[in-house]
Parts: C-alpha cells; structure tokens; sequence
C-alpha cells in the first residue's frame, strides 16, 4: 500500500485593523471562533482488473526473489491511497500582520486513486484455478476497502476535533495558513499510521502458507497446466 497527500490551502481574510505608524504592533487577537465545518469524502470505486503479466513480473513487483515452498506470485492486489485536504481560513490582524488565523472549513478526501488485481498469465484463464487465485485476491480488496472506510470515519472524528481548537499566529496570512495545514498534517498522520498497520496483519491473515497450500491442492488439471507453463513447457 502507498499512500500520498496532496494539499491546498483556501484564505479567506478577515477584517484587519487599521494599519498605523506605530511599532510593531502585539499579537492580535483571534477572531470570535465558530463551529468549522468539516466533511470528508471517501472516494473507492471498484478494483480493475488489469491484463495478466508473466509470474516473475509479479514476484519482481513485491520485491521478491523465488525461494522456499511457494516461489511464484500467481496475483498481485495492488492498493494506493491518497488523502488531499482544503482549509479555508478566518483571520484578525493588521493589512501586514500580525495576524491569527483559524480553520472555518476543512475539507478532506480520501481516496483510492489506484486499486487493482492482476493475474499471473501462467494461471490458465478463465479456469478453476483462475477462480482460485482471484478469489484468494479479492479477499485483500476486501481488507482494503474495509479498511478505508474505517479510515475516513476516524478522519472525520479527529479533523472535527482538531478544528475546533486549531489556531496559529503568525507574521502574515499565508504563514498561519501554512502553519495550520502543516498542524493538521500531525494531526492526520497517526490516523494513516493505523489504516497501514491494519493493512499489513489483514493482508498477513490472508496470505498464510496453509491458504497457499489449499490453492495449490485445488484444480488439478490446471496446476498441471500452471507447471508446465512455469517450466516454459
């Protein structure tokens, strides 16, 4: 699984004080606070199914080099997820800063922006054991797109409590707002950690060597076939 961000920041000034002659003015205050808005979008359409490539493609893919009981890659489920984020921002301060600036809108997305499954072409198509083998796949799509969208209810939850005290003073508008997406990129951050990491156990449940075993004691005729094709044969 990868995953991504790709961030905007939206201003939307406040009203500021007079600018004066006067020495650098103290920090201002923050404008009155009011409930932000907060929404998040789950974007997680259906998986393709991509053209099958040669079982060495496959294991290369993962990293893998053929070795032990189970050499071959026979698919490969491939995830990529990225989450991009909008805040639009209220500010109070003088035209040249200081300024405080908070969130009046956070927008998210979470996505899977690439989710597919291949098949290794040595697995003969169409037939039992291809049955197999993309069931055995979709069992990780499932792990997936669970795991989203447990992601993007936690998303809400933790965005609508950051932007309900989120606040940065800064030496202009542009520097809080950049202050506030990079506070709101901590605040995310231990949410993805945890969608990785039930990633990872939800996969290793699946792929475990007495499912590989059950596969390669299903469909005989076409193991055969699988074999001699391995061969080159």
């Amino acid at each position: 699984m990868i995953l991504r961000a790709a961030l905007l920041v939206l201003l939307l000034p406040g009203v500021a004080a007079a600018q004066g002659s006067a020495p650098a003015p103290p920090p201002p205050a923050c404008p009155p606070r009011e409930a932000p808005m907060v929404s998040v979008e789950l974007m997680d359409p259906e998986p393709r199914v991509l053209p099958a490539v040669p079982a060495a493609r496959l294991r290369e893919e993962v990293g893998g080099v053929p070795e032990g009981e189970f050499p071959h890659h026979l698919g490969l489920t491939v995830s990529r997820v990225e989450w991009r984020s909008e805040i639009t921002v209220r500010s109070r301060g003088a035209d040249r800063g200081p300024v405080c600036a908070l969130p009046a809108e956070v927008r998210l997305r979470l996505m899977h922006a690439e989710h597919s499954i291949r098949l290794a072409r040595e697995v003969p198509a169409g037939g039992c054991l291809a049955g197999e083998v993309l069931a055995h796949e979709r069992q990780h799509v499932e792990v997936n797109r669970r795991t989203l969208r447990a992601a993007a209810a936690e998303l809400r939850s933790v965005a609508r409590g950051w932007a309900a005290r989120a606040e940065q003073r800064a030496p202009d508008l542009n520097a809080a707002a950049n202050a506030l997406q990079d506070d709101l990129t901590r605040a995310v951050e231990p949410v993805l950690k945890r969608l990785r990491d039930a990633r990872e156990a939800g996969h290793a449940a699946i792929d475990t060597p007495e499912e590989y075993r059950r596969i390669g004691r299903t469909c005989p005729e076409d193991q055969r076939r699988l074999r001699n094709a391995l061969r080159g044969r």
